[in-house]
């Protein structure tokens, strides 16, 4: 038998409380999306495969900012914490089934091209089969295939260890038929080693 819940009692805030003030101004909001506005269209508009359903989810986090985006004000990274923020929009674009994928071939919607070192088909595997992932799955092969993060750099990210990322990203190439290609990065790397 569990003991019985003590009532809480609310904290009362006052107006110059920094907890009152959750999400940004409409001014700090704009200031970000004269920053980082196409940059967030872009990653949307590749992972949705759709430029309206992109603008919607820019949209929805500029949405999001306004009503609580005190997370940003915080962030070590201001833009790596936006990426985080457009990624989750977008697959709640994609949970909640409003995203019918049209066939627009990848290099329409980003122009600018693969990140440097990165393999253009696991991204074009990737983005193709993102609403076959799970949460988890697709916010680490976003950040793997997408951002072009080491696996060291995506387990600091996610908090885990190298190993268990290693792990992780073998089962979504595994789940994706995606083989692992070392990158002309990679290969420079291990020939420097061996001379």
């Amino acid at each position: 038998m569990r003991p019985p819940r003590t009532p809480v009692t609310p904290v009362l805030r006052t107006a110059d409380d920094p907890l009152q003030l959750r999400g940004l101004s409409a001014a700090e909001v704009s200031d970000v999306y004269q920053r980082y506005g196409a940059l967030l269209s872009r990653r949307c508009r590749l992972l949705l495969r759709d430029p309206a359903q992109a603008d919607d989810a820019v949209q929805e986090l500029l949405s999001v900012l306004l009503r609580r985006g005190e997370g940003l004000r915080v962030a070590d990274s201001p833009y790596r914490w936006l990426c985080r923020a457009a990624d989750r929009a977008c697959i709640d674009l994609l949970r909640r089934g409003k995203h019918l994928r049209a066939a627009v071939d990848i290099d329409e919607l980003d122009p600018v091209g693969v990140a440097p070192g990165m393999d253009p088909e696991a991204r074009c595997a990737m983005v193709e089969s993102l609403e076959r992932l799970d949460d988890a799955q697709r916010s680490l092969a976003i950040m793997l295939f997408v951002d072009g993060l080491s696996q060291g750099e995506a387990a600091e990210e996610l908090g885990m260890s190298r190993v268990t990322i290693n792990k992780r990203a073998q089962d979504i190439r595994t789940q994706l038929r995606i083989s692992h290609t070392p990158s002309s990065s990679d290969a420079r790397t291990s020939k420097e080693a061996r001379t």
